[in-house]
């Protein structure tokens, strides 16, 4: 009889020890990538990027953007083999889809030499005379994964959210369509189709330590858990039992056992068996995962095999894997290297590029404020805050207060603000309710007042003089911004920016006593030069104050020297009493508001006038710019 020569190295590949005519190959055994690979195939307790579709399904749940992986490579160095594989987080879950295939084409079939049936070590010979054969075997897969917090929200299941400890747990699926066949040769009835089942958890006991448990193939043959041939042939899948963990030896702090520098760190420890086959042995894989820079990692492992000696026992062989990636940005390409103990003499190199890999430098983005924006100024007293989150996002807390979260993962609440610096704090937490981020918008709200509309000309410099708490509105919440300000006033005005304190023990003017309700302010300024009275001892402070009066007291509030007049104004001469106070403000820029007017020195200064020339000053515009403008500081 015909046989395939590289049909059965293929088995041998596969690890399946057993008569060809009763377990069918699956070429899932070595899809899992490059990465894995080069760690003995050691994943099922991490299994943290795509290829935990070939490894744990229930992995996949903790992949927040869509990831892509191919890998290609050539087995025993006769065999053409190709993976693909990408997963998509959606509001229901991850949902993956993968292919994996060998193939080789032009293989001569061989067949026993003449004479040498009957020897213990038949000889075998390449005919000629047949078609060159070509071999297929592909498989295609379905997967689902989900964490199992998020079942628990639905109806009939939420009862168990009692028991805390199954928020850690993901779980998974592959729904596995294999085809495979063989033709040339004079062989027909050799395609073949057939399906499987695959099931997957994965429990994160914490930051440092995960642990997996898999069960492959396990849909019975009676159900259709098998590959059929179109000869009538049928040959089953063992179920496959996998578990393993995942260990951080070194790493962030909270994250790991231990920290040294940026160093990173992961053991990983897998066994499987077969339980429906008695003799089989437990294969073990161990595999280690260095990362020294952000930019490349370094993996090694042992990848043991169950192999069949001479006596036809089954046994254990083991083979030496490592392997290396590089990684920028969203892509890492992965090389990995594997022995073939079964195949002495020839050894493998395969090549994966996945997308979609989080850029070490960059933090994930789990959550995105939409409005409002970070750093802005608001007259608003209440402020609607709207976001979205990432799939792996459970709970949103606003100023330590959970927000619901819709299904399409965005949110929203109303927010008070207070006068001045606001500073609103989002978090995004797990299921296990984990920090993920937190997200900051600074806010800045102006005090305003229902007299002085946003048109009003100095509609700004009020709002943000009031803001300061340099003046205030009357009783009754107006400004009144085109009254006149009297002297008690405009002393107070100045006092507060000062912030000055103490209390008015003795007065310094005969009119203004100190049960005065201005007289801290009148006598403080007066203390310090700002403030004059009159020849007479009085400072009339009920009087309104005239517009040159009033800015001599705020250019000797603001230190603003006395220069030599510069006929700034024509309704001015250098004779006025004023002339040079008026030219230094008018350098000093307090005076914009005029510029290419009449001075009118003797006009009665309004409560907005006082707030502009006030807010023009550099000791204002100081406060404003470092204090309620600088970001720095919410």
């Amino acid at each position: 009889m015909k046989k395939v020569l590289y049909c059965c190295l293929l088995l041998v590949l596969a690890g399946t020890i057993c008569s060809a005519t009763t377990v069918a190959p699956d070429p899932t055994r070595i899809s899992q990538g490059a990465r894995v690979l080069g760690m003995g195939k050691a994943f099922i307790g991490l299994s943290d990027d795509v290829n935990a579709i070939f490894m744990n399904p229930a992995g996949l749940a903790d992949i927040s953007r869509w990831q892509v992986t191919s890998m290609t490579g050539k087995i025993l160095e006769e065999f053409n083999y190709v993976t693909l594989s990408g997963v998509y987080p959606t509001n229901f879950g991850q949902v993956g889809i993968a292919f994996a295939g060998s193939s080789i084409g032009n293989a001569f079939a061989s067949q026993v030499v003449s004479g040498t049936e009957d020897t213990p070590d038949p000889i075998y010979e390449f005919n000629y005379s047949l078609t060159p054969m070509s071999y297929f075997n592909n498989v295609f897969v379905v997967s689902y994964a989900n964490r199992m917090a998020k079942l628990m929200e639905l109806p009939y299941v939420n009862a168990l959210k009692r028991f805390g400890f199954l928020n850690n747990f993901e779980f998974g699926t592959n729904l596995k369509f294999f085809s495979t066949g063989v033709s040339g040769a004079s062989i027909s009835g050799a395609d073949g189709s057939g399906y499987e089942l695959d099931l997957g958890l994965k429990y994160i006991l914490n930051d440092i330590m995960s642990f997996g448990f898999v069960l492959e193939n396990t849909l019975p043959a009676s159900v259709g858990g098998k590959l059929s041939y179109g000869s009538g042939h049928d040959e089953s899948f063992p179920m496959q039992m996998q578990a393993g963990g995942a260990f951080n030896v070194l790493g962030d702090k909270g994250r790991s056992f231990f920290q040294f520098m940026d160093q990173k760190v992961t053991l990983l420890f897998d066994l499987d068996t077969y339980p429906t086959r008695a003799s089989y042995p437990y294969i073990y894989h161990m595999g280690v995962e260095w990362t020294p820079l952000n930019l490349i990692t370094i993996r090694a492992g042992l990848d043991q095999d169950a192999t069949e000696d001479e006596s036809g026992s089954i046994t254990t062989v083991s083979n030496l894997t490592a392997g290396v990636s590089l990684a920028y940005r969203d892509f890492r390409f992965d090389y990995g290297y594997h022995e073939f103990a079964g195949a002495p003499g020839i050894t493998n190199s395969f090549f994966s590029l996945t997308y979609g890999i989080p850029w070490e430098h960059a933090a994930p983005n789990y959550m995105t404020i939409l409005q409002p924006k970070d750093a802005t100024i608001t007259r608003e007293a209440e402020q609607l805050f709207k976001g979205e989150t990432d799939i792996l996002v459970r709970y949103v807390a606003i100023n330590n207060a959970f927000v619901p979260l819709k299904k399409d993962g965005s949110f929203e609440k109303t927010v008070m603000l207070d006068i001045a610096k606001n500073k609103t704090t989002a978090e995004a937490f797990d299921v296990r309710k984990n920090l993920l981020e937190t997200d900051y918008v600074r806010q800045c709200r102006l005090l305003t007042f229902p007299d002085v509309p946003s048109n009003f000309w100095a509609s700004d410099q009020i709002s943000y003089i009031g803001t300061l708490g340099i003046i205030t509105g009357y009783p009754d919440g107006t400004f009144k911004p085109d009254g006149n300000i009297t002297r008690a006033e405009l002393a107070a005005v100045l006092s507060r920016t000062l912030n000055l304190s103490g209390e008015a023990r003795s007065s310094l003017f005969k009119d203004v006593t100190i049960k005065h309700w201005a007289a801290p302010y009148i006598i403080r300024c007066a203390r310090l030069g700002v403030v004059k009275g009159y020849p007479d001892k009085t400072f009339r402070p009920k009087a309104n104050i005239t517009r040159a009066e009033g800015l001599a007291m705020i250019a000797r509030f603001t230190g603003v020297p006395e220069i030599p007049y510069m006929d700034q104004f024509p309704d001015i001469d250098d004779s006025h009493w004023a002339a040079r106070i008026i030219s230094g403000a008018s350098k000093a820029g307090i005076l914009k508001y005029l510029e290419n007017k009449m001075f009118d020195p003797n006009r009665k200064l309004t409560r907005a006038e006082a707030v502009e020339m006030l807010y023009r000053t550099k000791y204002v515009q100081d406060l404003i710019n470092n204090d309620l403008l600088n970001w720095e500081t919410y």
